[in-house]
């Protein structure tokens, strides 16, 4: 089980795709080696307009059906209904500054520069905390240089870049290190 929503979505979407690929190639496949191991010509397959339609029509199908499916990931699950907590991110140098705004609460996290942590430069003093089944709203910008915000947990990642602000939508289904 994954730990955000969003990232459900993104892996069955996945799967969906991959399951249409494998497939296409199989009977791509079985028809190449019926052609090899078949020694007449079929004269079907020239000048047949249904064969062409056909041919047309399928992958057509497909790439609407996989852009219609990317679509609903991408963007129609990206639209939350319920109450959300807004979460304001400012990098600087070295810490970041977390502002949660419907709980006037404010803090700072620094890195971590010890050694013996298994999260290669992600350690951090102060961590940020998120309610589970609660859609969260992160906003972030930066207030001196571009800096990369992630959760990989989450397979969330957002740059803070000065003078501009990015946000993104998410909701934690499951009890995790963040």
């Amino acid at each position: 089980m994954t730990t955000s929503i969003n990232l459900y979505n993104i892996n069955k979407l996945n799967d969906k795709i991959m399951i249409i690929m494998m497939m296409m190639f199989l009977t791509i496949m079985l028809m190449n080696n019926s052609n090899i191991n078949n020694k007449l010509i079929n004269k079907n397959y020239f000048n047949n307009q249904i064969m062409e339609m056909i041919w047309t029509l399928i992958p057509m199908l497909l790439i609407i059906m996989i852009s219609y499916m990317s679509i609903i990931v991408l963007f129609i699950n990206y639209e939350f209904k319920m109450n959300f907590i807004n979460i304001k991110i400012l990098g600087n140098q070295w810490f970041w500054n977390y502002n949660y705004i419907n709980l006037n609460k404010n803090f700072n996290s620094y890195l971590m520069m010890k050694k013996n942590f298994n999260f290669n430069l992600i350690e951090t003093d102060n961590k940020l905390m998120i309610p589970i089944n609660y859609q969260i709203m992160i906003i972030i910008s930066s207030l001196d240089v571009i800096h990369s915000w992630t959760i990989p947990s989450m397979n969330i990642k957002i740059d803070a870049i000065p003078n501009q602000i990015n946000n993104m939508m998410f909701m934690v289904n499951k009890i995790n290190l963040l």
